[in-house]
């Protein structure tokens, strides 16, 4: 996860590896993924809803947020 910080605010969210060990997964990961970003610029933190059906995925998006800010506040 990549994330970028201006002005104080999470200007943009970059997945740099998403699952695809599987076409399901993959599949899975492609629907979800843009709609975590959105809620990451929206709620600007790693608390963001997760997407019905994505459980696990969102729950990885999440804590990859939190660990990217993590390491941007180091």
């Amino acid at each position: 996860m990549q994330i970028v910080v201006s002005g104080g605010r999470i200007s943009g969210v970059k997945t740099l590896q998403s699952p695809g060990d599987n076409p399901q997964s993959a599949y899975i990961a492609s629907v979800a993924t843009p709609y975590l970003g959105q809620e990451v610029l929206k709620a600007q933190s790693a608390q963001i809803n997760i997407v019905s059906g994505a459980t696990y995925d969102s729950q990885s998006y999440a804590q990859s947020v939190q660990s990217a800010l993590d390491m941007a506040r180091a």
